[in-house]
């Protein structure tokens, strides 16, 4: 057995192996983006916030400069319903990189600020001990590389 996690790559009983990193950096609606000149102008529209990483919005701000209160974000159980906030134009999400590629390529979300921030974390390849030349696993393991290659 294998799963993908995200974190440090150190998870007691399992070999972790790297696969990538994500950047953080804000994203909207297009219809909603005509409105941010300056990060600053983050000060007059929603943002939307995932629970579990309040940190994320938090390094963006502090790399572009500016103070912004999160008291008013709103606040979302999962990464993929903020997402869809701000497709559906409802205020401006934090990113990582690899999830919103396509919508980024067909221009449904766009970068309002040219401001990247590291997440400091990676996603990495995890199984029990032993387990790394499993055939099943080998075959897994070329088919991401070559997909993540492709990204």
């Amino acid at each position: 057995t294998a799963a993908i996690r995200i974190g440090n790559g150190k998870w007691s009983g399992f070999d972790a192996e790297f696969l990538f990193t994500a950047d953080l950096f804000p994203v909207c609606a297009p219809s909603l983006a005509v409105r941010l000149k300056k990060p600053a102008d983050l000060a007059k529209v929603k943002l939307l916030q995932v629970a579990n990483a309040p940190q994320d919005w938090q390094a963006w701000l502090a790399a572009a400069g500016v103070s912004v209160d999160l008291d008013h974000a709103q606040v979302f159980d999962y990464p993929a319903f903020a997402l869809q906030a701000a497709l559906d134009g409802l205020g401006v999400a934090m990113a990582r990189a690899p999830f919103v590629a396509d919508d980024l390529a067909a221009g449904r979300l766009v970068r309002p600020f040219s401001v990247t921030v590291p997440k400091g974390q990676g996603w990495y390849l995890i199984s029990r001990p032993g387990q790394r030349s499993n055939p099943a696993l080998t075959k897994f393991r070329q088919w991401l590389r070559r997909e993540l290659r492709q990204e």
